[in-house]
C-alpha cells in the first residue's frame, strides 16, 4: 500500500536522522546528512507529509552550522512546515536570529529570508527587529533581502511595519542607497504597499532616471513604472524626460521598451500634437519587436498594437501589410493580426485587406477561415461605403462549405440590421439558401431572423419556416425563440400563408420544457388574443438601425485599459479590476476553503461577520439533523410541519372573446387555449422583502437564537443538475458569493458528499428582525431542505419567496 510504504520510509528516515544527529559535526557525517536531507526534500516535493520529522531534522541540521548547503535545505524544511507546526517553529527563532548575525553575508541573507517566510502571525514580534537591523547591513545582498522581507511582514501585519517605521526607512534608502538593486526592491515594496505614489517627487524621479543604466533590465522596468506615477509640471519637463529615455526605445529587452512606451504615451496625453508624434516615434521600435522569433513576445506587442490602433488607426493604416498572416505563425498570432486589420481598415485599404482575407477563407484551418469571415463582416460594418466590400462578403456563400455559409449568414444579418438600405442586396443573396443546409444554431437563428424581418421580399419565406416548425422540438432554445419572433412578424406581413404556421409554432412552443420558449409563446398568444393591432405594434414595430453592437468594447473601457498599458489588462482586454483582487495571494489561499480538514464545517470566507466564526461542531444541536433530514426527504410533512408553498401568481386579466383567423380552433386542447370563464381578480402579492447589506452576527449569538426562535418555516426545493453543479463547484464558493450578493451573510458551510450544509443569516432593512436559515442539500435526491427561523411571524414566509427565487436562478 502507498500509505504503508510512505510510513515505512518516514520511520527509516527518522532512524537515520537520530543516528546522524548524535554523530556531531564530523565531515563524513555532514556528507551523509546532505544525502538524507535531499531525500527528505524529495519526499516533500512528491507530496509526502514530513512534518513529523521536524525535531529530528532540526537536531541533525544544527550540528553542522557552518555548512551553507545543509542550511539551505534546513531553512527550506522549516519554512515549508512552519504554519502547520507553529509551536515547534518557535524553537527555530533563536537559530535564525543567531544566523542573521553571522559573519558570512550569504548566511545572514538566507537566515533573514527564511525568517520572513515563516508566515506565522504570532512570531511577527521576533522578526521585526532582525529585519530593521538588516536594512542597515553593510552588504547589499542582505539589504535586498531585508527590503523584500518588509513586504512579507506587511502582508501579515501592516501595523507592525508602520509602527517600526520601516516604510520611512525604505523611502530613505530609495534616495540614498548606492546599490541599484536595493533601490529597485524599495520601489517594488513601496508600490505594493500603496506608499510609493505619494512619495514620487521631481527630485527622486530625476535621480532615478539619470542612473537608469545602472539598474538591471527588470529593475529598469520598475523605475519606469515608478516614474510613470509622476506628473510633469510642464511641457519642457516632458521633453527632458523623453530625451533622457529615448535610447530605451532601442533596448534589446522588450519589457524595457514597452515600459518606456507607456511612460511616453501617458506623459503626453494632455499634449495632442506631441502625443501624435510619440505614436509615430514608437511605431518603429514596436515593429522591431515583432520581427523577432519569439511568438510570445510578439503576441504581447500585438495586443498593445491592437489597443493603440483602436485609439489612433490612422497611425498604422499605411503599414497594414505588416499585419498579414505568415504561414509559420501560430493561430493566436494570426487571430490577433486579423483584429488589428479590422481596427485599422479605412476607405484607402479596406478592399485590399478584404482581398487578403478572402484567401484565408479557403485556408485548411477552419478556425482561421471563420475568423477571416467575421473580420470581413466587421470591416464591412465599419467601412460600408467601399465599393465591392459587401460583394466580397456575399461571395463567400458560393464557396460551398457549410461552416463558411453559416458564418457568412451571421455577418449578413448584422449588415442588414445596421444598414437597412443594403438589406435588399444581402437578403437577395441569402434567399436562395435552404434552411436545411444551415445546421449551426447561431446561423439558423440569423437565417430565421432574416426570413422574419424581410419575409415580404422572400417569396418562399413561409415555406422555409414550415420545415423548421415541423422539427421545432429538436431545435436549440435560441433557434426556437428566433422562430417564434420570425413567424409572428411574418404573420402580420403575409397572414393567409402564415396562419397555420403560427398556430403550429405556438402550440409546439407551449409544450417545450424551456421556460423562456414557453413564456414567449404564451406572451404572443395573449397579445394576439387581446388585440391584433396592439400585437402588431409590439412585435412588428419598425426597428431603428443599429449604431453600435453590444458585443463591441466601449470607448470608456478602452480608455481604462489604456491607463493600464504594459499590464495583463491589455492582453485580457479588460480592466485589471475584472480579474484581480486586492488581497495578498497567500491570504486568498487561507480563505478560499470553505470546508476544513476532515470534512468539518469551517467559516465561509465571504461571511461579513465582525467576530471570527469558529468551526461549528458536528455534535452540536445546530448540525445534528441527520435523522430529521432523512425523514424530511422521505415525508416533507413530518414533524407536524408541512412545507410552505408559494402562493399562486394572480391570473391575468380576462381576455375578450375573439377568434383570430381560427387560431382558437387550431390551439384547442393546448396550454395556450383561452380560458372560457374569467377568474376573479386576486389581491396583489406583498412587496418583496428588503434586506440590510452586510448583517453582523457572531457564531455564538447565531447558535443561541437558533435554539430559542419558534417562528419557523420549512420547505423542500428541487435542484436541477446545473444548480447542483453550481452549488458543488469551486468548493461552494460560487454559491456562497451568490447568496452574499443578495444581502444574505454566510455563517458556516461544508459537509461531505452526498450531504452539504449551509447556515445563513440576514436582517430586515425596515426593522431589526433577524432571519436565520439552515439549508441541507442531498445530492442523491437533488433536493434542498430549508429551515427558516425569524424573530417575528411574517418574515419566514417573505424570506422563503426571496430564497426560492434565488435558488431558481442557479
Amino acid at each position: 500500500m502507498p500509505g504503508e510504504k510512505s510510513r515505512g520510509e518516514i520511520g527509516e528516515i527518522r532512524t537515520q536522522l537520530n543516528a546522524l544527529g548524535a554523530s556531531g559535526s564530523r565531515p563524513e557525517a555532514a556528507t551523509a546528512k546532505k544525502e538524507l536531507f535531499k531525500k527528505v526534500i524529495n519526499c516533500m516535493t512528491i507530496g509526502i507529509d514530513m512534518s513529523s520529522l521536524f525535531m529530528q531534522v532540526m537536531t541533525a541540521g544544527m550540528s553542522n552550522a557552518e555548512d551553507v548547503v545543509l542550511k539551505k535545505m534546513l531553512y527550506l524544511f522549516i519554512c515549508t512546515y512552519a504554519q502547520s507546526n507553529p509551536d515547534l517553529t518557535l524553537l527555530t527563532i533563536n537559530l535564525l536570529n543567531k544566523d542573521c548575525k553571522d559573519q558570512d553575508p550569504t548566511i545572514r541573507g538566507l537566515a533573514l529570508r527564511s525568517l520572513c517566510s515563516l508566515r506565522v502571525a504570532n512570531l511577527i514580534e521576533y522578526i521585526v527587529s532582525p529585519v530593521s537591523l538588516a536594512l542597515q547591513d553593510r552588504n547589499p545582498y542582505v539589504r535586498r533581502t531585508a527590503v523584500l522581507g518588509v513586504l512579507k511582514i506587511y502582508n501579515l501585519d501592516a501595523a507592525a511595519v508602520r509602527n517600526a517605521g520601516m516604510l520611512e526607512d525604505l523611502h530613505d534608502m530609495l534616495q540614498k542607497d548606492p546599490d541599484a538593486q536595493v533601490v529597485a526592491n524599495c520601489m517594488s515594496v513601496l508600490l505594493e504597499t500603496g506608499s510609493g505614489q505619494s512619495l514620487v517627487t521631481r527630485a527622486l524621479v530625476i535621480s532615478l532616471l539619470n542612473r537608469i543604466k545602472e539598474f538591471s533590465e527588470w529593475a529598469q522596468c520598475q523605475v519606469l513604472e515608478f516614474a510613470a506615477h509622476y506628473r510633469p509640471s510642464g511641457e519642457q519637463e516632458v521633453y527632458d524626460f523623453m530625451n533622457v529615455l529615448d535610447d530605451r526605445l532601442s533596448h534589446s529587452n522588450s519589457a524595457v521598451v514597452m515600459a518606456t512606451v507607456k511612460m511616453f504615451l501617458h506623459y503626453t496625453l494632455s499634449m495632442p500634437a506631441t502625443h501624435q508624434q510619440v505614436l509615430e516615434r514608437i511605431k518603429d521600435p514596436l515593429m522591431t519587436l515583432l520581427s523577432r522569433d519569439h511568438f510570445e513576445t510578439a503576441f504581447a506587442v500585438l495586443c498593445h498594437f491592437h489597443l493603440i490602433a483602436q485609439r489612433a488607426p490612422i497611425i498604422f493604416s499605411q503599414i497594414y501589410t505588416t499585419f498579414y498572416c505568415r504561414i509559420n505563425e501560430p493561430s493566436y498570432i494570426k487571430f490577433l493580426k486579423l483584429d488589428i486589420l479590422a481596427a485599422i481598415a479605412d476607405e484607402t485599404n479596406a478592399y485590399d485587406i478584404a482581398t487578403e482575407l478572402t484567401e484565408y477563407v479557403n485556408d485548411i484551418d477552419e478556425k482561421l477561415a471563420r475568423k477571416a469571415i467575421r473580420t470581413v463582416g466587421k470591416i464591412a460594418l465599419e467601412v460600408q461605403d467601399v465599393p465591392g466590400l459587401v460583394e466580397r462578403l456575399l461571395g463567400f456563400l458560393d464557396i460551398g462549405k457549410d461552416f463558411v455559409t453559416a458564418e457568412t449568414i451571421v455577418q449578413v444579418k448584422d449588415l442588414a440590421r445596421k444598414y437597412p438600405d443594403i438589406a435588399e442586396v444581402c437578403v437577395g443573396s441569402v434567399s436562395n439558401i435552404s434552411l436545411e443546409d444551415v445546421e449551426e444554431p447561431q446561423a439558423r437563428t440569423a437565417f430565421i431572423w432574416i426570413l422574419g424581418e424581410h419575409g415580404q421580399t422572400i417569396q418562399d419565406a413561409p415555406y422555409l419556416l414550415e420545415a423548421c416548425a415541423q422539427g421545432f422540438a429538436n431545435e436549440e432554445a435560441q433557434v426556437q425563440l428566433a422562430m417564434l419572433s420570425a413567424v409572428m412578424k411574418l404573420f402580420f406581413k403575409r397572414p393567409p400563408e402564415c396562419q397555420q404556421l403560427l398556430g403550429a409554432t405556438l402550440a409546439a412552443a407551449a409544450a417545450e420544457p424551456s421556460q423562456d420558449v414557453h413564456d414567449r409563446a404564451l406572451l404572443y398568444y395573449r397579445l394576439l388574443h387581446h388585440n391584433v393591432q396592439e400585437a402588431r405594434r409590439v412585435v412588428a414595430a419598425p426597428v431603428p438601425p443599429i449604431a453600435r453592437f453590444a458585443e463591441e468594447q466601449s470607448p470608456e473601457q478602452r480608455d481604462r485599459i489604456f491607463d493600464e498599458l504594459n499590464t495583463l489588462a491589455v492582453v485580457y482586454r479588460q480592466p485589471s479590476s475584472a480579474f484581480t483582487t486586492a488581497a495578498p495571494s497567500h491570504k486568498e489561499e487561507e480563505e478560499e476553503g470553505l470546508i476544513g480538514a476532515g470534512g468539518g464545517i469551517a467559516v465561509a470566507a465571504a461571511a461579513p461577520v465582525t467576530a471570527p466564526a469558529a468551526a461549528v461542531d458536528e455534535g452540536s444541536s445546530l448540525l445534528s439533523h441527520d435523522e430529521q433530514q432523512e425523514a424530511f426527504f422521505a415525508d416533507p410533512t413530518a414533524n407536524g410541519a408541512a412545507p410552505a408553498v408559494l402562493p399562486a401568481p394572480p391570473p391575468s386579466a380576462p381576455a375578450p372573446a375573439m377568434d383570430l383567423l381560427g387560431l382558437d380552433d387550431l390551439l384547442a386542447g393546448t396550454s395556450l387555449a383561452p380560458t372560457p370563464a374569467p377568474q376573479p381578480q386576486q389581491p396583489p402579492p406583498p412587496p418583496p422583502l428588503q434586506l440590510r447589506p452586510q448583517p453582523q452576527l457572531s457564531p455564538q449569538v447565531f447558535q443561541q437564537k437558533w435554539g430559542a426562535l419558534t417562528n419557523t418555516t420549512k420547505f423542500q426545493h428541487s435542484l436541477s443538475p446545473s444548480a447542483m453543479a453550481f452549488i458543488e463547484g469551486n468548493k461552494h464558493q460560487d454559491f456562497c458569493k451568490k447568496v452574499t450578493a443578495a444581502n444574505i451573510a454566510v455563517m458556516a458551510s461544508g459537509g461531505a458528499p452526498p450531504t452539504y450544509r449551509f447556515y445563513f443569516h440576514s436582517q430586515r432593512a425596515d426593522r431589526d428582525t433577524r432571519i436565520l436559515v439552515e439549508s441541507i442539500v442531498d445530492k442523491n435526491k437533488s433536493a434542498m431542505q430549508v429551515t427558516i427561523k425569524a424573530e417575528d411571524s411574517t418574515s419566514p414566509e417573505q424570506f422563503q419567496r426571496l430564497y426560492q427565487n434565488l435558488l431558481g436562478g442557479l
